[in-house]
């Protein structure tokens, strides 16, 4: 499942959230298990990102991942990747906002980040 919107909540208690749609056929998998990993993905990944945008099938047939210490996907190569717990689901009209609780995470501070842009893949430059 690839989100759109990502944001920090709290530093105390470390809270995040993301928003999926009503209509994601992802979110009521990671709703079942009670945890979800967010990987931040490279600059040289943006086929991880299309391949994981796609709707039906195994998503994550060839992207290459071990399991985090909830047993979510980490992404080999993820700029960063944060293990969390789910504390609270909201509906929001045509999406719902999925309150977590970070229990884990790791950053590799000399990668880039894949940014998404005006419709566009990115990456940030050095002024």
């Amino acid at each position: 499942m690839t989100v759109a919107s990502f944001t920090s909540v709290s530093l105390t208690p470390p809270l995040v959230a993301f928003l999926p749609g009503k209509t994601s056929s992802t979110f009521p998998v990671i709703a079942e298990r009670g945890t979800f990993c967010v990987n931040v993905l490279a600059t040289d990944q943006e086929w991880i990102c299309r391949a994981l945008s796609v709707s039906g099938g195994d998503k994550f047939a060839e992207v290459p991942r071990r399991p985090g210490p909830h047993g979510d996907p980490v992404i080999d190569g993820a700029v960063a990747w944060i293990g969390c717990t789910i504390e609270a689901v909201h509906d929001a009209g045509d999406h719902r906002i999925v309150i977590g609780r970070v229990d884990d995470l790791d950053a590799d501070s000399t990668a880039s980040p894949l940014l998404f842009f005006q419709s566009r893949y990115n990456q940030l430059v050095s002024a």
